[in-house]
């Protein structure tokens, strides 16, 4: 089993096109009415169909109150639970081959090692291109393979000593600190963290 992990990008939140989405919902025949796949109703898994079907009720598919949580038939169903579990494209994909698929906390690029590649990368490209199509062609390739397999795990160790002092309760200008100053393997050695517990 592999594991795939992405950041919090709006492209990789993206639904697939049958996902049971309550805002891409209609209650009135025509427009752009969304083929979203069928579901199972609560308590006893009845089978619901989420197509118009000949005979349908109008009611009123927008919310006027945000604060009332039955005012409307998009706030009703975006609550069932088949609803609020359901998963991105990317998501469903890679879980549905038999994979793991997790996600990087927002804001939080540090923990990330692939946006240090990325950067190490675009250094590169910004330091031997000339900017034109065919230097671009040229030198995006170079600058992927220009990150050397050493310093990728240096990101990745780096990343790591992230993730242990936060799991650690290290507030973020702590750990800038911590992070430059003490590069074990893969964590803060017990000492260092109660010298920071100290500073807090």
């Amino acid at each position: 089993m592999a594991v795939f992990a992405f950041d919090n990008s709006s492209n990789h939140a993206a639904f697939s096109k049958d996902a049971l989405v309550a805002n891409r919902m209609n209650l009135n025949l025509g427009g752009k009415q969304p083929v979203m796949r069928n579901t199972y109703f609560r308590p006893n898994n009845q089978l619901q169909l989420m197509v118009f079907p000949t005979t349908h009720n109008d009611e009123n598919l927008e919310c006027q109150d945000s604060s009332r949580t039955y005012c409307c038939a998009r706030q009703v169903i975006s609550l069932e639970p088949d609803f609020l579990v359901q998963k991105g494209a990317i998501e469903e994909l890679i879980e549905n081959a038999g994979h793991k698929c997790i996600f990087f906390p927002k804001f939080h690029c540090e923990l990330n090692f692939i946006e240090r590649y990325w950067g190490a990368a675009k250094r590169y490209s910004r330091e031997n291109c000339n900017y034109s199509w065919e230097g671009l062609q040229r030198v995006v390739p170079e600058s992927l393979d220009s990150v050397t397999l050493i310093t990728i795990r240096k990101f990745s160790r780096k990343c790591w000593r992230y993730m242990d002092l936060y799991r650690k309760g290290i507030d973020r200008k702590l750990v800038e600190y911590a992070v430059k100053n003490y590069k074990s393997h893969r964590r803060i050695p017990e000492g260092v963290l109660e010298e920071l517990n100290k500073l807090k």
